[in-house]
């Protein structure tokens, strides 16, 4: 080949190099415009949304959301008051039906399997037919099963009609939850949570001493009529005042869409559960599960430990000491939510824009700290019987302040961290943590008789730290993990409309 082939061949693979780079630089430069479309495409709509915030959440004045946060929270107030209010009246009920203490704290424990069902069945219902029909629907069957329960004549009706109770009364958490969801800015989400919350704290204060004076000067079955009647009136209030305040319902966009009158919807009880799929949704299960387990190990054997420790035993006087974490759980649940909400005010201001996992910054030294010291002190006192009546009463208040610090949070995350997924996040939550329940009260009569109250304590508080420890992980890694789905797994408009 002479000089000048070889000359021109290189030149020629120099130009066929330039052009290589010049159509790979272009590739790159359409990659990074497709990129950058994409994100204004996001930030176009996202803003949209935002704008539209205002408009969205303006529907209902203060007044009227005050009022659908009283009908949620008195409903959530019902499932635990019927769980909580047995507890004096375990020996009672027990001698009537010719059985155990241990076999009516079995069905408090199958109470709490049924809570944990119940939302996988019932919890979809919420955004397939619409808030208001699903709540009205649940409250009647639990106004039924309540006066069944009454009317018990045996073990086995017994069982049954309170499975059934507790069925028709939990979906109340999930769909109260999404309500808050569907009528407060996230901004003020936690204290909205935190106030329907407040209603299933009062369980724990209420109905152990209503439980106990009922036990005494009644008999038992007039704390299911008193549920009866609280039930049918917040029944009427829903019927009268509560709207449908779902922006995306099932039903009705079908219905707009195909204009029929009859039409199948899916439904698939399983959603919920596939749910913990997502990362992020399985450590906000841990964590809720070990608040729960907590509560339930605390409050199920007070009438076994508490009361012969200190020579108890009329149920009233009893039933008094649940008032101590009762009334932590009612101050909590205040104030978690306006201390939840701070956080996410803050780092918003901090960084210009907002994230679910900001909430959760209101929870370690709560979660991390005064819960398992607490209960930790609570059952080695008890167990070497050291430091009289005061220290497990105040460890009590002190403890349930610190859970509920903890549970708008929780709740307030769910259903903002995943609104693609509707109602499922919050429903799958409350099956885990309701499954966790069902444990501690099957379980901890059991470790108590075989390990102590002290030993049984420390179970419980190394939960929690194994809970702190995915708070941890969720906080710091929670925004990535949500990345992972909610954007590129997920499509854009479905998770725009739902949040919608």
């Amino acid at each position: 080949m002479s000089t000048i082939d070889k000359l021109e061949s290189i030149k020629s693979r120099k130009n066929e190099t330039e052009a290589n780079e010049n159509t790979l630089e272009r590739h790159e430069n359409d990659d990074e415009e497709s990129q950058r479309q994409s994100k204004e495409i996001i930030d176009s709509k996202t803003t949209e949304y935002e704008d539209d915030e205002d408009e969205i959440y303006s529907k209902y004045s203060p007044a009227k959301k005050r009022l659908f946060v009283f009908i949620v929270a008195l409903s959530c107030f019902l499932s635990p008051i019927s769980s909580m209010a047995l507890l004096p009246a375990v020996s009672v009920i027990a001698e009537r039906f010719n059985t155990t203490g241990v076999i009516i704290n079995v069905s408090n424990a199958v109470y709490c399997i049924v809570m944990a069902i119940s939302p996988c069945v019932l919890g979809p219902f919420g955004y397939l037919y619409g808030r208001r029909i699903t709540f009205i629907l649940c409250l009647s069957l639990f106004v039924i099963t309540t006066i069944l329960t009454a009317l018990s004549q045996n073990l086995a009706m017994f069982f049954i009609f309170r499975a059934l109770c507790a069925f028709f009364g939990t979906p109340f958490f999930s769909v109260g939850a999404t309500i808050i969801g569907d009528i407060y800015k996230p901004e003020e989400r936690g204290t909205g949570n935190a106030w329907t919350l407040s209603g299933s704290q009062l369980g724990p204060i209420i109905g152990p001493v209503l439980g106990g004076i009922c036990v005494t000067y009644t008999s038992w079955r007039v704390i299911f009529w008193i549920q009866v009647g609280l039930a049918s009136f917040d029944l009427i209030l829903s019927i009268l005042f509560l709207p449908e305040t779902g922006r995306n319902i099932a039903i009705v966009n079908i219905k707009k869409e195909t204009g029929k009158t009859v039409y199948w919807v899916p439904y698939n009880p399983f959603s919920v559960i596939l749910a913990f799929k997502y990362k992020n949704l399985i450590l906000a299960g841990i964590i809720s599960s070990s608040l729960h387990y907590n509560m339930y190990s605390l409050l199920t054997p007070i009438r076994y430990v508490v009361d012969p420790r200190f020579g108890l035993e009329d149920p009233v006087y009893g039933g008094l000491f649940y008032l101590a974490p009762g009334g932590g759980y009612l101050v909590g649940s205040f104030l978690g939510g306006r201390w939840a909400d701070y956080h996410v005010r803050k780092y918003k201001k901090l960084r210009g824009r907002r994230i679910p996992e900001d909430r959760l910054r209101s929870m370690p030294f709560a979660y991390g700290v005064i819960v398992p010291g607490t209960i930790l002190i609570y059952g080695w006192v008890l167990e070497k019987e050291k430091g009289g009546m005061a220290v497990p009463i105040i460890m009590m208040f002190i403890g349930g302040f610190g859970q509920t610090i903890c549970f708008p949070s929780v709740n307030s995350y769910c259903v903002d961290s995943m609104p693609q997924l509707k109602g499922d996040a919050i429903s799958g939550n409350y099956a885990i943590r309701f499954i966790a329940a069902a444990i501690g009260s099957a379980t901890v009569l059991i470790q108590i008789n075989h390990i102590g109250i002290g030993w049984t304590c420390t179970i419980s508080a190394c939960f929690l730290w194994t809970g702190s420890f995915a708070l941890f992980l969720l906080i710091r890694y929670g925004e990535r993990m949500r990345g992972q789905y909610d954007i590129s797994k997920e499509p854009i408009e479905a998770t725009l409309e739902s949040k919608a």
